[in-house]
C-alpha cells in the first residue's frame, strides 16, 4: 500500500506534497466498504483472565504473570510536579523471547487503548518476541475497576496512561534479563497517546530523569489534541506514529502538525499515514465496524501546554495557570465539538503492514 509519509532509513519526513502526477502514480485503496454494526462478537481479551492465567502467543511463547506498581497523577500539570496521585497495582504479562536469544533483552511496553486488551496486542507481543524483542503487555483497567473508557474517557486521566507506561518501563528495568538502555514502548488510541506523552521530555524527564527515557515509542492512531508547546522528545529517543487518513475517531492532523513541530525541533521522529485506513486499522480480522458509543472530537481546536503543565489560552494565545483540563472539557460540549459513534477496523493487508512498521523501527531503533 501506498503512503503519504515514508521513512527511509527512519529518516526524519515532516511534510511531503504530492503532486497531482504523483497522485496519480500511487493508487489509493477502497474505501467503499460498507461498515457493520458493532456487537460484543469483537474480539477481546478478557482482563480478569489476563490476570490470572498465563497467555501463550501465536509462536508459542508462554507469558508471565506480572504486577507493576503505578500511580494515577489528575492531571500534566501536578504529575510535572511530582504529585502522582494515589497508588494502583497494574496486571500485566512478560513476554521473553525464545530460549537461545541473546541477553540482556531490547524491551518493548505494550499498552492498549479505550477497548481495554484485545488480540492485536497479543500479536504484536508475538511479532516483538520472535523478532528477539521482550515485550510486558500492561492491562491500564483491571487494576483500577475500569471496564473501558469508550464513551467515557474522563474515567482516567491521560496523564495517568502516561504514567503507567513509564511505571511499566521502570518494572523492566529491575529485571537482569533486561537492557534498561534499549526500551521502548506501544499502543493504539488511547494507548497511542499514552506512549507518545510518555516520551515527551517533559514528562519523561519529571517520572524517569534526564537520559533516561524510552528509546523508541510507535504511536498507533494517537490523540493529539493536548500537545506540549516546545515539541520535544526524551534524550536519545525516537518516535514513529502511524494512522490512517479515514480515520474518524481522531484527527490526524493534529498529529501532523505535532510530529511536523518536533521535526523543526530537530527530533527524531516520521509519520505515516496510510490512505484508506481507519482508526485500530491494526485489528487483523476486524473488518470496518461501528461503534456507535465512543464520543468523539476531531475539530475541536489544538490544546497546548508549557512545560510546567500548564495550558496556554486558545483566546490569548498565552499561558493561563487558570485553566484546567475539567475547564477545556466543558468548553468542547458547550461548542458542540463532540460527537458519538466511530468505526474502526482494517481491510486487506493494512494490519500486517502496521505490525511489519512496528517491528523494523524496534529492531532499528532497539537492536543495532
Amino acid at each position: 500500500m501506498a503512503r503519504f509519509y515514508r521513512s527511509v532509513n527512519l529518516i526524519i519526513l515532516p511534510f511531503i506534497f504530492f503532486s497531482c502526477q504523483a497522485l496519480a502514480q500511487h493508487a489509493l485503496p477502497e474505501t467503499n466498504t460498507k461498515p457493520s454494526a458493532a456487537n460484543e462478537s469483537i474480539p477481546h481479551v478478557d482482563s480478569a483472565q489476563f490476570a490470572a492465567k498465563p497467555y501463550v502467543l501465536s509462536n508459542g511463547i508462554k507469558g508471565i504473570l506480572v504486577k507493576i506498581p503505578s500511580h494515577t497523577p489528575v492531571d500534566y500539570g501536578p504529575l510535572l510536579k511530582g504529585e502522582f496521585g494515589p497508588s494502583v497495582l497494574l496486571t500485566g504479562q512478560l513476554f521473553l523471547p525464545a530460549k537461545g536469544s541473546k541477553q540482556p533483552y531490547a524491551a518493548v511496553v505494550e499498552t492498549p487503548g479505550s477497548g481495554g486488551l484485545g488480540p492485536q496486542h497479543m500479536d504484536h507481543a508475538a511479532a516483538l518476541t520472535s523478532a528477539g524483542v521482550a515485550v510486558v503487555v500492561i492491562d491500564p483497567f483491571f487494576g483500577r475497576g475500569i471496564k473501558d473508557t469508550v464513551a467515557d474517557q474522563n474515567q482516567l486521566p491521560f496523564a495517568a496512561s502516561a504514567y503507567d507506561v513509564l511505571a511499566a518501563a521502570t518494572f523492566l528495568r529491575t529485571r537482569k534479563d533486561i537492557d534498561a538502555k534499549r526500551i521502548g514502548a506501544t499502543g493504539g488510541s488511547r494507548g497511542g497517546t499514552a506512549v507518545l506523552m510518555a516520551e515527551t521530555a517533559p514528562v519523561s524527564d519529571a517520572v524517569l530523569g534526564r537520559d533516561n527515557g524510552l528509546r523508541a515509542v510507535v504511536a498507533g492512531y494517537p490523540w493529539c489534541g493536548v500537545q506540549f508547546y516546545s515539541a520535544h522528545l526524551a534524550d536519545h529517543a525516537s518516535l514513529l506514529v502511524m494512522q490512517g487518513d479515514h480515520d474518524d475517531w481522531v484527527s490526524y492532523q493534529q498529529c501532523q502538525d505535532e510530529t511536523h513541530a518536533m521535526g523543526v525541533a530537530g527530533q527524531d521522529v516520521v509519520m505515516e499515514l496510510f490512505p484508506g485506513a481507519r482508526h485500530a486499522f491494526d485489528r487483523e480480522g476486524v473488518p470496518p465496524t461501528i461503534i456507535p458509543s465512543a464520543i468523539t472530537s476531531t475539530t475541536f481546536p489544538t490544546v497546548y501546554m508549557d512545560d510546567q503543565g500548564r495550558y496556554y489560552n486558545m483566546r490569548t494565545g498565552k499561558v493561563d495557570p487558570k485553566l484546567a483540563g475539567q475547564t477545556i472539557s466543558q468548553y468542547s460540549i458547550k461548542g458542540g465539538f463532540l460527537k458519538k459513534g466511530v468505526t474502526i477496523g482494517s481491510e486487506g493487508t493494512q494490519a500486517k503492514e502496521f505490525s511489519d512498521e512496528m517491528v523494523s523501527f524496534f529492531k532499528a531503533k532497539l537492536m543495532p
